[in-house]
């Protein structure tokens, strides 16, 4: 049955013969979303989740403020004694009655059976959720519960569950009781068709055209799609063209849906013996693969793709590669560059090599380059002079990067991570690697000649931030040997800043070889005055602490 039948189930509710019925169907398909819908103007109804109750008593609590009192923010008994009293009194005329009643009832369970005697039309109580119900409830307990509310006077009683979630000692209470208090289960198995895509806040004509090529059931799935990809646009500046966020549109909701669905997931027969369709259906499983089946013919290239996929994954998303994507896509013209001709192809890439030239980052600088690449190689093109200009380029833009201070960005691949060519990325990680050597031997040749001044502390406690990374362990591990001298500890002149730069470098020394460390302080504690002697033993026993 498809969620759309739900709407006209419930408004047929007051005709059915049944007193409580139950929606199943798998999560995300739509059930919530079509009860309410289907309940939107009926005032006369209580909605109840099971996940997070801890008593089956709380559904009578729910029960008696949402229908009796019609008040849906609850509330202890005593507060609303008024509110109580008014309404018990219509049930026995008067007031003085009323009150004598109230004093002999102990719970809302009570009061709700109570005031339910003067319903005359029909109240609904909706319980969801029923799989997610506490392990401290018992099932048995709830339906207990459903079958008193079924007693009462103009009460129905809607259940939705996913009962292939059901914890199994939960699912064997539902096998063995369901049809008891249940008089008519209907089995959910398909997603709604007609859905207002607009209170979701998605495009319907995206959505529409999606849903043609891609069979979603799950309107959650489709949900959390459409917040990723608000999460996305909000690093988009400025003015884009209406076609590209359409097509960030689809690559978010690519990302996503698949992420959860696997719709183009195959599985793989563990008894096949024909290894080569084992290894074709094994990389058509990746998900960067499975996902381009939802993007054949844009014009965005899969260099966005894959950084739309690490900031799902990961959270991390590149402002300024963003902007040299949408450079891209500007530069590709009204086709994209996959369906265009030799010919064409020949036409775009000088304009690729003069916005690799002039590229203001290197966000910029990769993206222009890989695409000059990736497309100059299919054609066969000599491209090693392009290849030249990139390297010089990168390694200028690496060591200006790091000399203003922006060094740790080295320590992060992500822009390695977005290409497609593999030319383009064995450059940059030898760049990279070299420029990270360049500005270790900057700091180890600085504190060499001198300890003293902001400078020299600055540079000491970078190397000791370095020193316990991965990338940097190595690169400073081979330069610690030139720092064995006696301007690296504090004895002479010292202030303050030169006694920190001291203790940073005797750190890295100490953590590079121990005992190396321990003979120099001896023999440096030999040639200095008492104080110096004093200032070493207390960096290096603050050192051995760490």
């Amino acid at each position: 049955m498809k969620a759309d039948n739900i709407k006209s189930i419930i408004q047929d509710m007051d005709k059915l013969p049944y007193r409580a019925i139950l929606f199943d169907g798998t999560w995300g398909i739509g059930k919530s979303y079509a009860i309410n819908e289907a309940l939107t103007e009926n005032p006369d109804v209580c909605k109840i989740s099971m996940f997070g109750l801890k008593d089956t008593k709380q559904i009578y609590h729910e029960a008696f403020f949402q229908l009796a009192l019609k008040n849906n923010i609850g509330g202890k008994v005593g507060e609303i004694a008024g509110n109580v009293l008014e309404a018990v009194s219509k049930v026995w005329g008067k007031a003085g009655q009323a009150k004598e009643v109230l004093q002999s009832i102990a719970s809302e369970r009570e009061l709700f059976l109570l005031l339910s005697k003067e319903f005359n039309t029909l109240h609904i109580i909706v319980i969801d959720d029923l799989e997610r119900m506490s392990d401290d409830i018992n099932l048995e307990d709830i339906f207990g519960v459903v079958e008193e509310l079924k007693q009462c006077n103009c009460v129905k009683v809607i259940l939705v569950a996913n009962t292939e979630e059901m914890q199994e000692d939960k699912k064997e209470i539902f096998d063995k009781y369901n049809e008891k208090v249940i008089e008519r289960i209907y089995h959910i198995t398909e997603r709604a068709e007609q859905v207002e895509w607009n209170k979701m806040n998605i495009s319907e004509a995206f959505i529409e055209n999606f849903l043609i090529n891609h069979k979603v059931k799950n309107l959650r799935t489709l949900e959390k799609a459409q917040r990723f990809f608000e999460d996305v646009k909000l690093f988009c500046k400025g003015d884009k063209s209406e076609q590209f966020i359409e097509e960030l549109r689809l690559i978010c909701f690519a990302v996503v849906v698949e992420s959860i669905e696997n719709l183009y997931y195959k599985e793989i027969n563990p008894d096949s013996t024909d290894h080569t369709e084992e290894m074709a259906n094994t990389i058509e499983n990746i998900l960067q693969h499975r996902i381009e089946r939802y993007l054949y013919g844009i014009k965005c290239s899969r260099n966005l793709v894959e950084m739309i996929l690490k900031y799902y994954e990961e959270g991390i998303l590149n402002e300024e590669q963003l902007e040299a994507e949408y450079s891209l896509f500007l530069k590709a013209g009204d086709k994209a560059n996959y369906y265009k001709s030799d010919a064409e192809i020949r036409i775009v890439l000088p304009t690729l090599r003069e916005e690799m030239l002039g590229a203001k980052n290197l966000a910029e600088l990769n993206q222009f380059a890989d695409s000059y690449i990736v497309w100059s190689d299919i054609l066969g093109e000599d491209n090693d002079g392009i290849l030249s200009e990139y390297r010089e380029l990168l390694n200028k833009m690496l060591k200006e990067m790091a000399l203003n201070g922006q060094e740790e960005n080295l320590m992060y691949t992500y822009d390695l991570f977005h290409m497609s060519s593999g030319k383009l990325k064995e450059i940059y990680q030898e760049e990279n690697e070299a420029v990270m050597k360049f500005i270790i031997e900057t700091y180890v040749e600085c504190l060499k000649n001198t300890t003293h001044g902001k400078k020299a502390y600055d540079y000491s406690y970078k190397l000791r931030k370095y020193f316990d990374s991965s990338y940097y362990h190595e690169l400073i591990m081979s330069e610690t040997e030139t720092l064995y001298n006696r301007i690296s500890f504090p004895v002479d002149e010292v202030d303050e800043d030169r006694y920190h730069t001291c203790y940073n470098i005797m750190y890295i020394l100490y953590r590079s070889n121990a005992d190396k460390f321990q003979n120099y302080c001896d023999k440096i504690k030999k040639e200095c005055d008492n104080m110096s002697r004093h200032r070493i033993e207390v960096l290096v026993n603050e050192i051995i602490k760490k």
